[in-house]
Protein backbone atom coordinates (compact mmCIF):
# COMPACT_ATOMS: atom_id res chain seq x y z
CA UNK A 1 0.00 0.00 0.00
CA UNK A 2 1.35 3.41 -1.00
CA UNK A 3 1.12 6.22 1.54
CA UNK A 4 0.54 9.67 0.05
CA UNK A 5 1.66 12.61 2.17
CA UNK A 6 0.65 16.24 1.73
CA UNK A 7 2.43 19.12 3.41
CA UNK A 8 0.11 22.06 2.94
CA UNK A 9 -3.67 21.91 2.70
CA UNK A 10 -4.43 25.36 1.37
CA UNK A 11 -6.46 26.01 -1.76
CA UNK A 12 -4.51 23.81 -4.17
CA UNK A 13 -3.42 21.17 -1.69
CA UNK A 14 -7.02 20.65 -0.59
CA UNK A 15 -8.22 20.61 -4.19
CA UNK A 16 -5.76 17.88 -5.15
CA UNK A 17 -6.61 15.75 -2.13
CA UNK A 18 -10.35 16.04 -2.75
CA UNK A 19 -10.04 15.26 -6.44
CA UNK A 20 -7.76 12.26 -5.92
CA UNK A 21 -10.30 10.87 -3.45
CA UNK A 22 -13.37 11.77 -5.52
CA UNK A 23 -11.96 10.08 -8.63
CA UNK A 24 -11.10 6.96 -6.67
CA UNK A 25 -7.40 7.24 -7.49
CA UNK A 26 -6.39 7.35 -3.83
CA UNK A 27 -8.32 6.10 -0.83
CA UNK A 28 -8.74 8.62 1.96
CA UNK A 29 -7.18 6.10 4.34
CA UNK A 30 -3.95 6.23 2.30
CA UNK A 31 -3.55 10.00 2.67
CA UNK A 32 -1.82 11.82 5.51
CA UNK A 33 -1.52 15.59 5.68
CA UNK A 34 -0.30 18.53 7.73
CA UNK A 35 -0.74 22.29 7.57
CA UNK A 36 0.99 25.25 9.17
CA UNK A 37 -1.63 25.86 11.87
CA UNK A 38 -3.54 22.59 11.55
CA UNK A 39 -6.82 24.40 10.99
CA UNK A 40 -7.23 23.72 7.25
CA UNK A 41 -5.90 20.16 7.57
CA UNK A 42 -8.30 19.30 10.39
CA UNK A 43 -11.25 20.75 8.50
CA UNK A 44 -10.28 18.72 5.43
CA UNK A 45 -9.99 15.57 7.52
CA UNK A 46 -13.51 16.01 8.86
CA UNK A 47 -14.86 16.23 5.31
CA UNK A 48 -12.75 13.56 3.64
CA UNK A 49 -11.56 11.07 6.22
CA UNK A 50 -7.84 11.61 5.65
CA UNK A 51 -5.40 11.32 8.56
CA UNK A 52 -3.81 14.43 10.03
CA UNK A 53 -0.32 14.45 11.47
CA UNK A 54 0.91 17.05 13.94
CA UNK A 55 4.27 17.69 12.27
CA UNK A 56 5.81 17.81 8.80
CA UNK A 57 8.43 15.34 9.98
CA UNK A 58 5.77 12.70 10.58
CA UNK A 59 4.41 13.24 7.08
CA UNK A 60 7.88 12.94 5.52
CA UNK A 61 8.69 9.85 7.57
CA UNK A 62 5.56 7.89 6.67
CA UNK A 63 4.85 9.00 3.10
CA UNK A 64 6.08 7.10 0.06
CA UNK A 65 5.02 9.91 -2.26
CA UNK A 66 5.25 13.36 -0.68
CA UNK A 67 3.43 16.35 -2.13
CA UNK A 68 4.69 19.81 -1.19
CA UNK A 69 1.68 22.10 -1.60
CA UNK A 70 3.16 25.23 -0.08
CA UNK A 71 4.38 28.62 -1.27
CA UNK A 72 7.74 28.98 -3.02
CA UNK A 73 9.44 30.79 -0.15
CA UNK A 74 8.33 28.06 2.26
CA UNK A 75 9.91 25.21 0.31
CA UNK A 76 13.50 25.56 1.54
CA UNK A 77 12.64 25.91 5.27
CA UNK A 78 10.30 22.91 5.11
CA UNK A 79 12.80 20.74 3.26
CA UNK A 80 15.52 21.68 5.73
CA UNK A 81 13.13 20.71 8.51
CA UNK A 82 12.28 17.28 7.06
CA UNK A 83 15.53 16.49 5.23
CA UNK A 84 16.63 13.88 7.79
CA UNK A 85 13.38 11.98 7.09
CA UNK A 86 13.89 11.83 3.32
CA UNK A 87 15.60 8.97 1.53
CA UNK A 88 16.07 7.37 -1.85
CA UNK A 89 12.87 5.37 -1.57
CA UNK A 90 10.69 8.50 -1.51
CA UNK A 91 9.26 10.52 -4.39
CA UNK A 92 8.99 14.26 -3.77
CA UNK A 93 6.37 16.18 -5.76
CA UNK A 94 6.36 19.98 -5.57
CA UNK A 95 3.59 22.20 -6.94
CA UNK A 96 5.40 25.44 -6.08
CA UNK A 97 6.23 27.85 -8.83
CA UNK A 98 9.74 29.28 -9.30
CA UNK A 99 11.50 26.63 -7.14
CA UNK A 100 13.51 24.55 -9.60
CA UNK A 101 14.21 20.84 -9.69
CA UNK A 102 17.84 21.62 -8.91
CA UNK A 103 16.72 23.53 -5.81
CA UNK A 104 14.51 20.65 -4.71
CA UNK A 105 17.34 18.17 -5.19
CA UNK A 106 19.82 20.33 -3.29
CA UNK A 107 17.50 20.95 -0.35
CA UNK A 108 16.02 17.45 -0.08
CA UNK A 109 19.32 15.60 -0.18
CA UNK A 110 21.07 13.19 -2.55
CA UNK A 111 19.02 10.37 -3.98
CA UNK A 112 15.56 11.84 -3.36
CA UNK A 113 13.63 11.71 -6.62
CA UNK A 114 11.89 15.01 -7.42
CA UNK A 115 9.02 16.03 -9.68
CA UNK A 116 7.57 19.46 -10.38
CA UNK A 117 3.91 20.05 -11.18
CA UNK A 118 1.98 23.17 -12.05
CA UNK A 119 -1.69 22.28 -11.51
CA UNK A 120 -4.68 24.52 -12.18
CA UNK A 121 -7.99 25.23 -10.50
CA UNK A 122 -9.54 23.63 -13.59
CA UNK A 123 -8.61 20.29 -12.02
CA UNK A 124 -11.74 20.77 -9.88
CA UNK A 125 -13.66 19.99 -13.08
CA UNK A 126 -11.28 17.24 -14.24
CA UNK A 127 -10.15 19.59 -16.98
CA UNK A 128 -7.24 21.73 -18.09
CA UNK A 129 -3.52 21.09 -18.38
CA UNK A 130 -1.17 20.10 -15.56
CA UNK A 131 2.46 20.84 -16.34
CA UNK A 132 4.98 18.15 -15.38
CA UNK A 133 8.79 18.13 -15.31
CA UNK A 134 10.85 15.16 -14.12
CA UNK A 135 13.97 15.44 -12.01
CA UNK A 136 17.08 13.29 -12.15
CA UNK A 137 16.63 9.71 -11.08
CA UNK A 138 12.87 9.62 -11.56
CA UNK A 139 11.94 6.13 -12.73
CA UNK A 140 9.50 4.93 -15.35
CA UNK A 141 7.37 3.58 -12.51
CA UNK A 142 7.36 7.03 -10.87
CA UNK A 143 6.25 8.63 -14.12
CA UNK A 144 3.48 6.08 -14.60
CA UNK A 145 2.11 6.61 -11.10
CA UNK A 146 2.18 10.41 -11.32
CA UNK A 147 0.65 10.54 -14.79
CA UNK A 148 -2.06 8.07 -13.78
CA UNK A 149 -3.03 10.28 -10.85
CA UNK A 150 -3.01 13.47 -12.89
CA UNK A 151 -4.86 12.06 -15.89
CA UNK A 152 -7.99 11.67 -13.76
CA UNK A 153 -8.11 15.37 -12.89
CA UNK A 154 -6.71 16.98 -16.02
CA UNK A 155 -4.32 16.52 -18.92
CA UNK A 156 -0.71 16.00 -17.79
CA UNK A 157 1.65 17.79 -20.16
CA UNK A 158 5.32 16.83 -19.92
CA UNK A 159 7.55 19.79 -20.78
CA UNK A 160 11.11 20.94 -20.25
CA UNK A 161 11.38 22.84 -17.01
CA UNK A 162 12.66 26.06 -18.56
CA UNK A 163 9.22 26.53 -20.18
CA UNK A 164 7.41 26.34 -16.83
CA UNK A 165 7.16 30.08 -16.19
CA UNK A 166 5.57 30.97 -19.52
CA UNK A 167 3.37 27.91 -19.76
CA UNK A 168 2.09 28.43 -16.21
CA UNK A 169 0.55 31.68 -17.46
CA UNK A 170 -1.19 29.72 -20.22
CA UNK A 171 -2.55 27.09 -17.82
CA UNK A 172 -2.53 27.71 -14.08
CA UNK A 173 -3.02 31.48 -13.99
CA UNK A 174 -5.10 31.68 -17.18
CA UNK A 175 -8.52 31.05 -15.53
CA UNK A 176 -8.08 34.23 -13.46
CA UNK A 177 -7.10 36.20 -16.57
CA UNK A 178 -10.06 34.87 -18.55
CA UNK A 179 -12.47 35.59 -15.70
CA UNK A 180 -11.13 39.14 -15.36
CA UNK A 181 -11.54 39.75 -19.09
CA UNK A 182 -15.13 38.55 -19.00
CA UNK A 183 -15.83 40.60 -15.88
CA UNK A 184 -14.61 43.76 -17.62
CA UNK A 185 -16.60 42.86 -20.74
CA UNK A 186 -19.75 42.65 -18.62
CA UNK A 187 -18.83 45.89 -16.86
CA UNK A 188 -18.59 47.69 -20.22
CA UNK A 189 -22.15 46.62 -21.01
CA UNK A 190 -23.36 47.79 -17.59
CA UNK A 191 -21.92 51.23 -18.28
CA UNK A 192 -24.28 51.49 -21.23
CA UNK A 193 -27.53 50.13 -19.76
CA UNK A 194 -29.18 50.06 -16.36
CA UNK A 195 -29.94 46.36 -15.93
CA UNK A 196 -29.13 43.86 -13.16
CA UNK A 197 -25.43 43.02 -13.06
CA UNK A 198 -26.24 39.36 -12.39
CA UNK A 199 -28.13 39.15 -15.70
CA UNK A 200 -25.27 40.63 -17.72
CA UNK A 201 -22.67 38.45 -16.03
CA UNK A 202 -24.84 35.38 -16.63
CA UNK A 203 -25.11 36.15 -20.34
CA UNK A 204 -21.35 36.59 -20.64
CA UNK A 205 -20.69 33.36 -18.71
CA UNK A 206 -23.11 31.41 -20.93
CA UNK A 207 -21.40 32.79 -24.03
CA UNK A 208 -17.99 31.83 -22.64
CA UNK A 209 -19.10 28.30 -21.76
CA UNK A 210 -20.63 27.83 -25.20
CA UNK A 211 -17.44 29.06 -26.83
CA UNK A 212 -15.36 26.56 -24.87
CA UNK A 213 -17.69 23.74 -25.97
CA UNK A 214 -17.30 24.70 -29.62
CA UNK A 215 -13.52 24.79 -29.31
CA UNK A 216 -13.38 21.48 -27.44
CA UNK A 217 -15.99 19.43 -29.31
CA UNK A 218 -15.11 20.43 -32.84
CA UNK A 219 -11.89 20.71 -34.79
CA UNK A 220 -12.11 24.48 -34.56
CA UNK A 221 -9.17 26.86 -34.20
CA UNK A 222 -9.42 30.36 -32.76
CA UNK A 223 -9.32 31.79 -36.26
CA UNK A 224 -12.02 29.39 -37.46
CA UNK A 225 -14.36 30.53 -34.71
CA UNK A 226 -13.61 34.20 -35.26
CA UNK A 227 -14.29 33.85 -38.99
CA UNK A 228 -17.59 32.06 -38.35
CA UNK A 229 -18.90 34.82 -36.07
CA UNK A 230 -17.19 37.93 -37.40
CA UNK A 231 -18.41 37.77 -40.99
CA UNK A 232 -16.95 40.14 -43.55
CA UNK A 233 -18.48 43.60 -43.29
CA UNK A 234 -20.59 42.63 -40.26
CA UNK A 235 -21.05 44.18 -36.84
CA UNK A 236 -18.88 41.67 -34.98
CA UNK A 237 -15.96 42.35 -37.31
CA UNK A 238 -15.78 45.92 -36.03
CA UNK A 239 -15.35 44.73 -32.44
CA UNK A 240 -12.75 42.16 -33.49
CA UNK A 241 -10.73 44.93 -35.14
CA UNK A 242 -10.57 46.82 -31.84
CA UNK A 243 -9.40 43.71 -29.99
CA UNK A 244 -6.88 42.94 -32.73
CA UNK A 245 -5.38 46.42 -32.39
CA UNK A 246 -5.36 46.75 -28.60
CA UNK A 247 -5.06 43.29 -27.01
CA UNK A 248 -1.49 42.43 -28.11
CA UNK A 249 -0.04 45.20 -25.93
CA UNK A 250 -2.32 44.25 -23.03
CA UNK A 251 -1.19 40.64 -23.03
CA UNK A 252 2.45 41.61 -23.47
CA UNK A 253 2.03 43.66 -20.29
CA UNK A 254 0.30 40.77 -18.52
CA UNK A 255 3.11 38.31 -19.25
CA UNK A 256 5.77 40.90 -18.44
CA UNK A 257 4.13 41.58 -15.06
CA UNK A 258 3.89 37.93 -14.05
CA UNK A 259 7.46 37.25 -15.13
CA UNK A 260 8.71 40.27 -13.17
CA UNK A 261 7.04 38.89 -10.04
CA UNK A 262 8.64 35.50 -10.62
CA UNK A 263 12.06 37.11 -10.99
CA UNK A 264 11.61 38.85 -7.63
CA UNK A 265 10.76 35.51 -6.01
CA UNK A 266 13.76 33.88 -7.66
CA UNK A 267 16.00 36.62 -6.30
CA UNK A 268 14.67 36.09 -2.77
CA UNK A 269 15.18 32.34 -3.07
CA UNK A 270 18.73 32.88 -4.37
CA UNK A 271 19.46 35.20 -1.44
CA UNK A 272 18.22 32.55 0.99
CA UNK A 273 20.39 29.91 -0.67
CA UNK A 274 23.46 32.03 0.09
CA UNK A 275 22.62 32.56 3.76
Amino acid sequence: MTCFGFIGTGSMGSLLIRRFIDTGMIAATDIIASSKTGISANALAVNTGITIKATNNEIAREADILFLCIKPLEIKPVLEEIRHELSEDKLLVSIAGVVSLDDLTEWSGPGVRCVRLIPSITASQSSGAILVAWGRGVTLEDMTVVKSLLSMIGAPVEIEEHYFDLFADLTSTAPAFFAKMMQEYAAAALRKVDVPAALVESLVQLAMMGTVKILSNEETSFNDLIDKVATKGGITEEGVKVLHDQLPAVFDDVLNATQAKRELLKQRIAEEKNT
